[in-house]
């Protein structure tokens, strides 16, 4: 029971109720840190982080580590029948590498001569960065050639197929000595990757086959093993051109590496001319490996080219593919990405800084509510790790109108959203369980639908950071005269230094500035033009307001648009990241023990702003949370879940949910989300009103004290206890009587 004496306080809590409707809310500055205005926290995680802890970590970014790279015996392995290089003899020269999917951005593991850094960073070059501006005679991180050269003379037997390398009968023609900057696999899977490397590379040749295994992973993102083959034949490419065959992911791959007019495309070293190119990549839950292969097109522009999707197959085969289009040569292809060792990944970054991080972790969760601006703000405390690791996060406000009717969004993710972020987004969905009983889409609680996302991820060396966010609507995206009108919009570049184009994203604004997809030209810099046929629209603003700009002014509704329909407002998002943490939850693989009061004390994180109306907010519906911290293409779950989940997960050396795709958050104990926002948080019993039925409620728990959790009824400030301060808001509300509708 509650001391007597507690009681004469209440006189003084119905003074401070009276004064407390004085207060004017003022705006506040978004700088990832936390303010008096956030109050108690929303959630408290406990549980260890599996994706690292942020800390100083001693590094030599001149070596690999003590890294032996030529013990790696896993990875790609492919036949390609020597018929489908033109039949060569004697010695040819091939250079390989990993690619993004798309084929617009190169990593730093290469084949040949290890890239170099700069002195002090010898064994930590960047990124080759856009393909169609790498000139590998000229660029001063790759000194020396880049190709290896081939004897097929050198005749043996054939290997087994299997992704792992044989112990004996191969040759060695290049071994890896730059740190990956395509992060560092440590899954352990034969088939799904979290990172990309090439460790080394070794051919044999037996009965006409070019036999090749390049030993490391092959991220499970799309990333793409580019393999491409100088035999001798004249006119092959130094410089390669952009009338290609049309080949590999949408058809585009290749010639996305070529000279566009404008960006003068991949140039080789002195004395390396392509004739033929082979493309890996894999993907998907369940996972699949896909194989192009293209004769690339004579170096004079008189054709010559041709093009081929060769099959898919699955990790640790015989390599046979299916799939493949007639007349595509007969190469078989396999991979095992089990790999965790050969090269580290680059140096972690310094901690204790507000612009990097090497670990991630979700400490508390904060929220407040600028009624007078109608606006929500939240702060995510702790660390997002600068390597694109994805902070993921999810509202459910609901249902919103629009005007079609009341949207109720998903409880269970599609895969037919926006397809942006190189599709990671609709990675997270699925078909649902009839068509995939599998991989069905990830399911949020029973009582939880998902109205909007927003995330964030940070990486490279000069920090680059991005937001990420869409509309989830129940049936999918929104059509208007059978024309896509859902943006994924995103935001972001360079965080401590203005970028190309002039801008700096130490604050992320969704203001369309980067003048990238829309192009140059008003309307549309900043924002993808509806042509009725696109089924994938990209901008920089935030996606609701992007939506309802691009019905007024390219559709609307079948007839032509609103030519002066004004573009969303800039600042309708506002995003940005401090990670300066360097306390709260430890690592889940043997961190120190901490407390409650420990994660409370972290003060700096993910901090957004957002406007009421942009997330569709009806004005008297609570506003839940939901998210996590995972990979960077947003395939699987960590053990840093917002509403949090069992001490199991934390266990050493802790254990993530699972693929994303996969999960079925109602099946784990606890609840997933929070509720960050409740217009009328004294209506204990939810019927609209602050009336004598919920002062009964109150008065239960006030005579308790102690709440049994945060939030829970009558514990209105969320710090664990029903006190005066609770008072203090209950009697406000019940002196109003109906609850308000903040958006009136």
């Amino acid at each position: 029971m509650r001391p007597c004496t507690k009681k004469v306080q209440v006189a003084s809590a119905l003074l401070l109720a009276g004064l407390s409707g004085l207060a004017i809310a003022q705006p506040l500055a978004i700088t990832g840190v936390k303010k008096a205005a956030y109050g108690n926290p929303r959630f408290v995680n406990m549980i260890p982080t599996n994706y690292g802890d942020n800390n100083v970590v001693a590094c030599d970014p001149n070596t690999l580590g003590g890294a032996t790279v030529n013990t790696v015996t896993t990875g790609v392995e492919i036949a390609i029948p020597l018929t489908a290089l033109g039949s060569p003899t004697g010695t040819i020269r091939c250079t390989a590498f990993i690619n993004s999917g798309d084929g617009a951005f190169a990593s730093n593991q290469w084949s040949g001569s290890p890239l170099v850094g700069p002195t002090g960073e010898l064994a930590t070059p960047t990124n080759m960065g856009e393909t169609r501006s790498i000139n590998l005679a000229t660029d001063v991180r790759a000194p020396g050639n880049q190709f290896f050269t081939i004897n097929l003379n050198a005749a043996g037997t054939a290997p087994t197929i299997d992704g792992t390398r044989d112990a004996a009968g191969w040759t060695t023609r290049a071994q890896q000595g730059a740190r990956t900057y395509f992060g560092d696999s440590n899954s352990g899977n034969v088939d799904n990757a979290n990172g990309s490397e090439i460790d080394g590379c070794y051919v044999r040749v037996a009965g006409g086959v070019l036999y090749m295994f390049f030993t490391g992973n092959l991220e499970s993102n799309g990333n793409n093993l580019e393999i491409f083959f100088d035999t001798g034949a004249p006119l092959g490419q130094n410089n390669l051109r952009t009338d290609n065959p049309a080949v590999g992911g949408d058809g585009n791959h290749l010639n996305r590496m070529g000279n566009d007019g404008i960006l003068p495309g991949l140039t080789f070293d002195t004395g390396f001319s392509a004739n033929y190119w082979v493309g890996v990549n894999g993907t998907g839950a369940p996972y699949a490996m896909y194989v192009d292969y293209a004769k690339l097109s004579n170096s004079d522009g008189s054709g010559g080219g041709a093009g081929f999707y060769c099959g898919s197959g699955t990790a640790v085969s015989d390599g046979t593919l299916s799939g493949g289009v007639e007349g595509a040569p007969a190469i078989r292809a396999t991979i095992n990405n089990s790999n965790i060792l050969g090269v580290p990944a680059i140096c972690p970054p310094p901690a204790g800084n507000p612009n990097t991080a090497n670990g991630s972790e979700i400490d508390a969760v904060y929220s407040y509510v600028d009624k007078a601006n109608k606006r929500l703000y939240v702060l995510a405390t702790g660390n997002v790790k600068t390597d694109y690791t994805s902070l993921n996060l999810f509202f459910d406000v609901g249902g919103f109108m629009t005007p079609g009717g009341e949207e109720l969004g998903q409880n269970r993710l599609r895969n037919d959203n926006s397809g942006f972020d190189f599709g990671s987004i609709n990675n997270m969905g699925g078909p649902g369980v009839d068509a995939n009983p599998t991989n069905p889409g990830l399911k949020f609680d029973n009582d939880f639908s998902a109205t909007y996302f927003l995330s964030y991820k940070n990486g490279e060396a000069a920090v680059q950071n991005y937001s990420h966010a869409t509309v989830l609507r129940t049936a999918g995206r929104a059509t208007v005269c059978d024309a896509i009108v859902d943006y994924g919009m995103f935001d972001g570049g360079p965080k401590t230094a203005p970028g190309a184009n002039g801008q700096q994203y130490d604050v992320i604004k969704y203001n369309g500035l980067q003048g990238y997809p829309g192009g140059t030209t008003e309307p549309f810099i900043g924002i993808q033009e509806q042509d009725g046929t696109k089924t994938e629209l990209e901008g920089n603003f935030a996606p609701f307001a992007g939506h309802n700009f691009m019905v007024e002014y390219i559709v609307a509704p079948c007839g032509g648009g609103n030519t002066s329909a004004p573009k969303p407002a800039a600042g309708i998002i506002l995003m940005r990241m401090d990670q300066s943490n360097q306390g709260g939850v430890t690592s889940a693989n043997g961190g120190a023990a901490f407390t409650e009061d420990d994660v409370i004390a972290v003060q700096t994180g993910c901090e957004f702003s957002i406007d009421l109306a942009e997330l569709g907010y009806d004005g008297v519906s609570d506003i839940k949370l939901a998210g996590w911290i995972g990979a960077g293409d947003r395939g699987t779950i960590s053990n840093q879940v917002i509403g949090g989940v069992p001490a199991s997960y934390g266990a050493s050396p802790g254990t993530s949910v699972g693929t994303t795709n996969a999960t079925d958050l109602s099946a784990i104990a606890g609840q997933q989300w929070v509720q960050i926002y409740k217009t009328c948080p004294a209506d204990l019993n939810n019927d609209g009103f602050t009336d004598d039925s919920d002062f009964v409620i109150f008065a239960a728990a006030y005579n308790e004290l102690i709440a049994p959790s945060r939030w829970a009824a009558g514990d209105l400030d969320g710090d664990g206890f029903v006190d005066d301060t609770d008072f203090v808001i209950f009697a406000a509300a019940y002196n109003e009587l109906l609850c308000p509708n903040i958006m009136e």
